[in-house]
């Protein structure tokens, strides 16, 4: 009896053991993915940035606004949970700045394409963030 008890405790606790690695791996896999979205949308905002720093044409500017979008937003997925989340806040303010204040923003384009540059080498970047507060800083005076 005892040893009957055993073997389904211990086949219990395997398959409680399997089904947490596979959560596991498919949270690490989502996040993941949102990394990658977050790091698309930093390299499109970058590059398009810079393609209006070079060309003026307002298209690029919007394009470059619409890709800070879904930047920010798959970083908010990201940060949510973590001591990150001031990041999240930082680039919120820098997007109503660029959304809401478009004129002021396109006098700060050569700031905003170094941060966009690191931020899409690595979106966890502490320095882009730094960047990120100071530009927010800048475009809020």
């Amino acid at each position: 009896m005892k040893k009957s008890v055993s073997v389904l405790l211990i086949v219990c606790l395997a398959v409680a053991a399997s089904l947490f690695c596979g959560l596991w791996l498919r949270e690490r896999s989502d996040r993941d993915d949102v990394r990658r979205l977050a790091r698309s949308g930093a390299s499109e905002a970058y590059e398009s940035f810079l393609d209006y720093a070079s060309s003026g044409d307002d298209g690029d500017y919007w394009r470059g606004v619409a890709a800070f979008r879904s930047f920010e937003q798959a970083y908010q997925m990201l940060a949510e949970g973590t001591n990150r989340e001031a990041n999240y806040i930082f680039c919120n303010e820098v997007y109503a700045a660029l959304l809401l204040s478009p004129d002021k923003s396109r006098e700060h384009i050569p700031e905003l394409c170094q941060v966009m540059e690191l931020l899409s080498k690595d979106v966890e970047d502490v320095t882009g963030y730094g960047r990120m507060a100071e530009l927010r800083n800048t475009l809020a005076g």
